[in-house]
């Protein structure tokens, strides 16, 4: 059970961060994007406390990919939006690995 969760959880990322990239190139709300990352990182970690770190950049990687294949952004605009994405996806899922093992007990 515990194999299945992670590929589940891998699924999500994966999908997610592709969904987050595509959505990134069509529209111009920021807010709700970083919103996303950060409920997104959340629920990983609900499912999958183990690596919350791992749901943290992954979760972003598809906004970064989007950012330097369109080459919008200079050198340290992609590293300010890397830094900032990377760091709401952590928060988000580090939160929801405390809540998981805070309920587990």
């Amino acid at each position: 059970m515990k194999q299945f969760r992670l590929v589940a959880a891998w699924f999500f990322a994966l999908a997610f961060s592709a969904w987050l990239g595509r959505a990134e190139m069509h529209t111009d709300d920021t807010g709700i994007l970083v919103g996303l990352i950060g409920i997104g990182g959340f629920l990983l970690s609900i499912v999958e406390p183990r690596r919350p770190w791992m749901w943290g950049v992954i979760l972003p990687s598809g906004i970064i990919f989007v950012n330097v294949w369109r080459h919008s952004i200079t050198v340290g605009g992609l590293f300010a939006i890397a830094g900032f994405t990377i760091a709401i996806g952590c928060a988000g899922a580090y939160a929801g690995a405390l809540v998981r093992r805070a309920t587990a007990q």
